[in-house]
């Protein structure tokens, strides 16, 4: 019996030890102490976490502080390097070089001269007609009353003195005579026809002497105190003759009572007989003379992007020198500074230096 009943008690707690460990399981409030465990921990786990990652940030901001120096030495160094670099390939590259003969550049038409003083003419400008020389012109009249009855001359021609025009017939005696040219020259006008009839008023040749003209200026109030007899006169055209140098042969005392203008007169040569009565001209008057020190013909002046250059000849090569420029009179410029009293440069030609001073910048990569 009592064994019987230690067998029982001993499957009852056989059987009781798994329902213990059932029960603890599913017992509440050991649940809720074990999740809290749970949770207590992970947020133990991230605060330490936590913890790490701001003293690592720490860490790298204060190496970052105790850096910048080292970085922008770093920089610096980049930039001497790069720096170096192009000043070495800069110094590594020529200027190009410009070498032109001198007589192929005077093959190509230039011309070479030597800087020297010389004198600037102030000059006003003002305008004028080309007229007769009237103390050259003749009119050719018969002596007394007379019938024409023959004609040798018209207009345009060139006749000689003691050269017959015409003939005439004397209304009173019938006698005939001849009417004569007094001067060389041309015959400008023909008044008489056959068979005309003349008085001794009248005229029947306008005969005139076209080597010699009048260049007529007008002056304006304000030149007229400042043009002189014998200042330097430059008259031009923009048609027909090539423009010529002479002077001041005469300025009137008066004036135009009309126009209140002065005159000024050049007695013009014409032994070609380029010029022509009537045609009108620009009067070019020098009204003062300045010395300077160098002084160069504005044609040796080239604008090179916009500068005034002047090429100056430097042993074998050309040198594109800039230059200031002083006072001008239309032909002369003054050189303030750039080139110097003996030195060599192109007057003419310079167009040339500067297409090959070009071709060169190309061809070699300075071009900008």
């Amino acid at each position: 019996m009592n064994k019987l009943l230690n067998l029982v008690l001993g499957c009852l707690l056989l059987v009781a030890q798994p329902l213990q460990g059932v029960l603890a399981a599913t017992d509440p409030k050991k649940e809720t102490q074990a999740t809290h465990a749970k949770e207590n921990a992970s947020h133990q786990h991230a605060a330490e976490e936590s913890d790490a990652e701001a003293q690592d940030s720490e860490e790298g901001h204060s190496e970052e502080e105790r850096n910048p120096a080292a970085e922008e030495a770093g920089h610096a160094d980049h930039a001497e390097e790069v720096q170096g670099e192009g000043h070495e390939s800069h110094e590594d590259s020529e200027e190009p070089v410009l070498t032109l003969s001198a007589d192929l550049l005077r093959d190509l038409g230039g011309e070479i001269a030597v800087a020297d003083a010389g004198i600037i003419r102030q000059q006003v400008s003002l305008p004028g007609e080309i007229q007769l020389n009237k103390e050259a012109v003749t009119h050719i009249s018969p002596r007394f009353a007379a019938k024409i009855v023959e004609v040798r001359a018209k207009t345009g021609d060139k006749v000689s003195a003691g050269q017959t025009l015409a003939v005439a017939e004397s209304s009173e005696t019938l006698a005939r005579f001849s009417l004569q040219s007094l001067i060389n020259g041309v015959v400008i006008n023909r008044e008489v026809t056959l068979g005309e009839h003349l008085s001794p008023s009248d005229t029947a040749f306008v005969v005139a002497d076209m080597s010699t003209l009048w260049a007529d200026i007008a002056l304006y109030p304000r030149q007229v105190p400042l043009v002189k007899v014998g200042q330097s006169v430059r008259l031009s055209t923009n048609y027909g003759p090539e423009a010529v140098d002479a002077r001041i042969d005469y300025v009137s005392p008066s004036v135009d009572e009309r126009t209140r203008t002065g005159l000024a007169r050049v007695f013009l040569s014409n032994e070609n007989q380029a010029w022509k009565p009537g045609m009108f001209v620009q009067s070019d008057i020098a009204i003062g003379e300045y010395p300077v020190d160098v002084v160069v013909p504005e044609s040796a002046i080239i604008d090179l992007e916009g500068q005034a250059t002047i090429f100056v000849k430097e042993g074998e090569r050309w040198e594109p020198r800039p230059v200031t420029v002083g006072r001008g009179d239309g032909k002369m410029a003054e050189i303030l500074s750039g080139l110097q009293p003996g030195e060599s440069y192109a007057i003419q030609g310079g167009f040339v230096l500067k297409a090959q001073l070009q071709k060169n910048e190309f061809e070699s990569g300075h071009n900008h």
